[in-house]
């Protein structure tokens, strides 16, 4: 089944070109980085993303010309005081030279989230020394937290980190941390698999190569979604020290396509439906409009708009923009902007032309720009010759 959107006259163009013109794609992964995953899900996708981040950049973890403690100086760094770091648990900014070994009093030392007695071992072994997976953290809070797994638990406030702490069994972080730690360890249950000294699983339950609690993680990554300090600390990460990336912060669907086996779209609809809601077709259906606003779930899909959040309670209302006619080069042309989320590659856009709103004929735009909107979004403008004619353009979505 087709679904159309009708078109929203808006004479936008010059506002398009300057919104495209103060955007930029920092912390991007270059192009085609994740090319082989394109179209997997499941242990496919696993092993494609695998291949593409392990081989990275070892650190020393300490005296090293640039070693653990180095980067974690410059990834962990305070943005108002760089001569801080911020640590994981609190928050809290505090003096970088307060090095646990090389001060004394209230230090801070590297957190390894993926505790090493869960499968990496030692601080000299390739995962020990994994900067994905450590941070700046108070000395004591770290003893604190030991070698716990992570849970959503009710908890005794921790002395150090008041926001953070633990139940006797299980970790429970500041809201702050819990998608920055969960998508840490999915990456670690990615990076390290049978191939290497150790292969690194997520379960329900932690042991000796296993760490948790996994439905918890992924709700927290769901929950919880990539900041720009955390997408700003994965690319520093690819640039300056390991040369790999995280899949997670870069596409946080692959969280649901690895562990839950979902489609793009599914991932998507996983993080924005209940568990009933799913498997209710009449509310979470691709044709289907639960808010009653206008947009099938598909199209919230595409927009990565709320699907259960009518537009008139807060969401833009603007989707697809009929932008007039303009010359380029002595070639008058129509155009029709919209915005995308560029991880929707299960969703095939097809864009048509008509001169009565009855008949519609598919065709090849002959330019398309993509302009970057954030870390999730873009806005595509497509192009057509303008004859002259009274021309609609539309969008119409599929799946394959």
């Amino acid at each position: 089944m087709n679904l159309v959107n009708s078109i929203s006259p808006r004479a936008y163009w010059a506002a398009l070109f300057a919104l495209a013109a103060s955007v930029h794609a920092a912390y991007d992964p270059p192009v085609g980085y994740y090319s082989t995953a394109t179209g997997l899900s499941g242990a496919a996708l696993k092993a494609a993303l695998h291949n593409r981040i392990k081989g990275h950049t070892v650190l020393p973890y300490t005296s090293g010309s640039t070693d653990v403690w180095d980067a974690l100086t410059v990834l962990d760094a305070d943005p108002n005081n760089s001569a801080n770091v911020l640590l994981l648990y609190s928050g809290e900014s505090r003096s970088s030279t307060l090095r646990e070994g090389s001060a004394s009093g209230n230090t801070w030392n590297r957190e390894h989230v993926w505790a090493l007695s869960h499968g990496p071992g030692s601080t000299g072994t390739v995962p020990g020394t994994d900067v994905f997976h450590l941070f700046a953290c108070d000395t004591t809070v770290n003893a604190n937290r030991g070698n716990q797994p992570y849970d959503e638990v009710s908890f005794s406030p921790d002395p150090e980190a008041s926001s953070s702490g633990s139940n006797g069994s299980s970790w429970n972080p500041r809201d702050a941390d819990k998608g920055v730690i969960a998508r840490a360890l999915l990456y670690m249950a990615v990076r390290y698999e049978s191939d290497d000294s150790v292969d690194l699983e997520l379960a329900e339950t932690a042991g000796s190569t296993t760490m948790g609690k996994l439905s918890t993680l992924l709700a927290w990554h769901r929950k919880f979604p990539p900041t720009e300090a955390e997408r700003k600390r994965n690319d520093t990460i690819y640039t300056t020290f390991q040369r790999n990336r995280n899949p997670f912060i870069d596409n946080p669907l692959f969280g649901d396509q690895v562990f839950s086996g979902d489609t793009p779209a599914g991932a998507w609809k996983r993080a924005r439906f209940t568990t009933a809601q799913l498997a209710n077709a009449a509310v979470s259906g691709d044709a289907v409009d639960p808010d009653g606003d206008g947009r099938p779930n598909r199209l919230e899909y595409l927009l990565n708009t709320n699907p259960l959040l009518a537009e008139s309670s807060g969401e833009a209302a603007t989707t697809v923009e009929y932008l007039p006619p303009t010359v380029a080069g002595g070639v008058a042309r129509l155009a029709l902007s919209h915005r995308r989320l560029r991880y929707a590659t299960d969703l095939v856009v097809t864009y048509e032309v008509s001169a009565d709103c009855v008949t519609w004929t598919a065709f090849n735009p002959t330019a398309t720009t993509t302009a970057y909107v954030d870390g999730l979004m873009d806005r595509v403008t497509v192009e057509t010759p303008f004859t002259g004619e009274r021309r609609f353009l539309r969008v119409r979505l599929d799946r394959p």
